[in-house]
């Protein structure tokens, strides 16, 4: 596959700055046989992203504090993987059901971890959103989960977007979307009764670190005949606890 020559220029700048910790314009030409025009316009490109800074006093570039944000957040995503882990195993040994766990990503809910369900019949009606693939937060539990404890503003901005119809089911008019929120709030999960796949419910709480902030939700999901209304009870009394569990180990303290 071809590569983007301007996205490998910057990653070559990058790690030449790590590599030196600090180097001033003429020191990276000498290191990067670049161009000045083209060297020039991709060390402002990454001073504007907070990629790199330039140091007024020596004019020499030194790696930006945006660079700390992302190892942050793959850090943590790392480490959440890590953590949650186990429980989804117990859950999904416990009740035979595909368990996703779920962070928000651009607006919406995006699966970084998955165990599947070994059925035979589950594999045939494979569920469409796996790890990778992002879905609406409205239209699933691992989304609703999260959506129901953003802050105000931030429900305000999902909620601003064109809300599409997957299924007859599908929450698309805001007042019940609200509606539907604030009783997640109240009794702690999510339930997805074929919202954006016509055979599939799922049931989802959220994950909470030390701030008391949502940062994930773990989600149970199978065919709607397996998930059927006497069994959401005990399905989301288990996956209640092993989220509490997981925001606990956050330092989450409810």
């Amino acid at each position: 596959m071809e590569l983007v020559n301007s996205i490998v220029k910057a990653a070559k700048i990058l790690s030449l700055l790590e590599e030196h910790g600090s180097l001033s314009f003429n020191e990276l030409i000498r290191l990067y046989e670049l161009p000045k025009s083209t060297l020039s316009k991709t060390l402002h490109t990454l001073e504007a992203e907070q990629f790199i800074r330039k140091e007024k006093e020596t004019n020499r570039y030194k790696l930006g504090n945006r660079l700390i944000e992302l190892g942050s957040a793959a850090r943590a995503s790392l480490e959440i993987r890590d953590i949650c882990r186990p429980f989804m195993n117990s859950l999904h040994e416990s009740l035979d059901l595909t368990v996703h766990l779920g962070i928000m990503a651009h607006g919406e809910v995006l699966p970084i971890e998955s165990v599947e369900s070994g059925n035979w019949y589950w594999h045939h009606f494979k569920y469409p959103v796996s790890v990778g693939i992002s879905a609406p937060l409205y239209a699933t539990g691992a989304g609703k989960a999260i959506l129901a404890f953003l802050q105000p503003e931030e429900i305000e901005q999902i909620l601003d977007r064109k809300l599409i119809s997957f299924t007859k089911s599908t929450k698309s008019d805001r007042s019940a979307l609200l509606a539907d929120l604030d009783a997640i709030r109240k009794r702690g999960y999510a339930v997805s009764n074929a919202e954006h796949d016509e055979m599939i419910r799922s049931i989802a709480s959220p994950i909470f670190n030390s701030d008391g902030k949502v940062i994930a939700s773990l989600s149970v999901l199978g065919l709607a005949q397996k998930i059927n209304e006497k069994k959401i009870e005990e399905i989301s009394e288990k996956v209640l606890t092993a989220t509490k569990e997981i925001s606990h180990i956050f330092g989450y303290s409810d």
